[in-house]
């Protein structure tokens, strides 16, 4: 099992080797380098375990201007990362089988009631919006994830292993370029191992990373808190960064609130990764423009765009992902044998006038191992 290990130390140039032992789960080891000034170093933590059971490890660090206590929670499973795959077989389906959350953000899509959207109007429960989706997406028809942070979790009736070709799995969207141009609205997707063996994606989030992963203008851990609106008002919201906003009303989207209804307290809050928005208006047309990024991103045209349907509406758009692009929180990579859950996020926190704000959608979720579809 290997853990990160946050560690920070004031000024001064150190390197040390620290054990732990506990006899009861685990012997641990961790060598801790400060080359830097006043930064945090993300090191590796490499536990070997004994039993199943779950110990806390704790360091103090003490200088004469700093004074830190660092705790990790280890978790000792019985079951190694291969005996927990779960193999597809013959009967396996090469499409999603489980929505397990659908949390968005607000928007002019939720709550709506249309047949362009789906709500009827009794999705007032966790529940009931999971099964909204999973209606939405039998049909492959859209989910709107919202604003900033809205989110929705999937899971096959199977793991899903490096496939060794150009791309693992896809994930459908409806973004298109065009002249007057076009509508990408990123999604950052995060993937999942089962490793308490639970069947729920209650472990650890690795972010795929994309174009924009380490690069100026990109918030990792980056929060919004949005605060139920009066009926047909601007949604308010604040962010970690201390600015402050609204997702707005408009005239094509008539509904009481684009708050969920199903979200009962008077405010929420989402978390993500946060790109730089790529939304324009032409001075002279006026039209407004949500350009596309580089790669790696859910409902967006880059260089991941896989073959097939129409890129003037955006019917069929698709963008395929490698599990081998699973980074830790400081950027290095992470070796998973497979991965058993995916979430998708909206990474952006933008409107583009007339148009509302800028909300990922998805359509369905494909292991291209199977379907063979790249």
């Amino acid at each position: 099992m290997e853990k990160l290990w946050n560690d920070m130390e004031n000024g001064k140039k150190v390197k040390k080797k620290i054990n732990y032992i506990d006899e009861g789960c685990f012997q641990a080891e961790d060598i801790v380098t400060r080359v830097e000034y006043g930064k945090k170093t993300m090191r590796m933590l490499t536990v070997t375990e004994k039993m199943p059971n779950t110990q806390p490890l704790s360091r103090n660090i003490t200088r004469s201007n700093t004074s830190i206590t660092t705790t990790v929670k280890v978790i000792c499973e019985e079951k190694t990362e291969q005996e927990r795959y779960r193999q597809a077989t013959a009967t396996s389906s090469g499409i999603w089988d489980k929505v397990y959350e659908f949390i968005p953000a607000p928007g002019q899509f939720i709550n709506e009631l249309s047949q362009n959207t789906g709500f009827i109007g009794n999705e007032t429960t966790p529940q009931q919006a999971i099964e909204y989706a999973t209606k939405r997406l039998n049909k492959k028809a859209h989910v709107s994830l919202g604003s900033f942070g809205g989110y929705i979790i999937i899971g096959f009736d199977h793991s899903i292993a490096p496939s060794g070709r150009e791309y693992d799995f896809a994930i459908q969207g409806n973004a298109f370029n065009s002249s007057s141009g076009g509508s990408n609205e990123p999604g950052i997707v995060w993937v999942m191992q089962d490793i308490n063996g639970n069947g729920q994606p209650d472990d650890e989030w690795y972010e795929l990373k994309g174009s924009e992963t380490g690069i100026d203008g990109t918030i990792q851990d980056y929060e919004v808190t949005y605060y139920r609106p009066a009926p047909r008002a601007h949604t308010p919201w604040v962010d970690s960064e201390g600015n402050s906003g609204s997702v707005d009303m408009n005239a094509y989207h008539g509904q009481e609130y684009y708050y969920p209804n199903w979200i009962k307290e008077d405010s929420y809050t989402l978390y993500g990764t946060r790109l730089t928005p790529r939304n324009n208006q032409d001075p002279v047309t006026g039209y407004w423009a949500n350009n596309a990024y580089e790669w790696g991103y859910v409902d967006n045209m880059g260089s991941d765009n896989l073959v097939g349907g129409n890129v003037i509406d955006g019917s069929g758009q698709r963008n395929g992902f490698k599990i081998a692009n699973a980074i830790y929180h400081d950027g290095t990579p992470v070796k998973l044998q497979y991965i058993d859950f995916i979430k998708v996020q909206c990474g952006v926190l933008s409107k583009s006038g007339w148009l509302g704000e800028i909300s990922t959608e998805v359509f369905s979720f494909e292991d291209l191992s199977i379907t063979n579809n790249q």
